[in-house]
């Protein structure tokens, strides 16, 4: 297990200055969207993460390269997805009985209700499309062997 690198104080500093910083602790950073779509364009231009962390105002060597490579990483698996990049990140909790009473589920808004629905159709349908490419997959489930 590797051990993340932590921000000096001088560092969070200057990674807050950068208007693509969302927040930023000792510990973490989050980008803002706008950083993720540029991001996503510039990889499209075919720049590496390290060129595009650069040309957005960021020290890959100050994230770490364990951070600028888990952040390409999921950046690019984002944009892939029907979803598209998204800014925060959005809860997985799924509406169920053994999590909400009926009770609760009635003293939920009807936003806060709609929300928590369109997020479980969004997981069912990552899960359908992971369940399909499993199939397709030589040796994997239901294909013949």
């Amino acid at each position: 297990m590797s051990v993340k690198k932590r921000f000096s104080p001088a560092e969070v500093e200057k990674l807050r200055a950068n208007p693509y910083t969302e927040r930023v602790t000792a510990e973490q950073i989050s980008f803002a969207l706008a950083f993720k779509e540029e991001f996503w364009r510039l990889s499209v231009e075919g720049c590496t993460g390290n060129i595009a962390f650069r040309r957005l105002g960021y020290d890959p060597e100050v994230l770490g390269f364990e951070r600028v490579h888990n952040i390409t990483k999921r950046i690019r698996r984002a944009a892939r997805t029907p979803e598209g990049l998204q800014g925060k990140a959005t809860s997985r909790m799924r509406i169920s009985k053994e999590n909400f009473s009926r009770a609760e589920l009635e003293k939920m808004s009807r936003r806060e209700s709609e929300q928590r629905l369109q997020n479980e159709i969004v997981h069912l349908q990552q899960q359908m499309a992971f369940l399909k490419k499993l199939m397709r997959q030589p040796g994997g489930p239901g294909s013949e062997q």
